[in-house]
């Protein structure tokens, strides 16, 4: 985080090159007022790289879940197991 207290997220990627060769992910979801349906092309990435972006996931994940328990109104663990 900077010193305002706001996150410094790195500015997004450019998007990778799609390619016939490349592997498809995709993901329905069944909803009510129709299908929906997410997809995208996986890109492969060197375990260097892998492991970079895991343990900047892994941070900014931990930072997300700092600040939310911090937040007017949060539930705690006692308002957890009461409901």
């Amino acid at each position: 985080m900077d010193s305002a207290g706001n996150f410094d997220l790195p500015t997004p990627r450019e998007p990778f090159e799609a390619s016939f060769e490349q592997p498809v992910w995709c993901y329905d979801q069944a909803l009510k007022s129709g299908d929906r349906r997410y997809s995208a092309y996986v890109a492969m990435v060197s375990a260097t790289e892998g492991d970079r972006l895991r343990r900047q996931l892994n941070s900014l994940i931990g930072e997300l879940l700092h600040w939310a328990a911090h937040q007017p109104g949060s539930a705690t663990s006692e308002d957890e197991t009461s409901t």
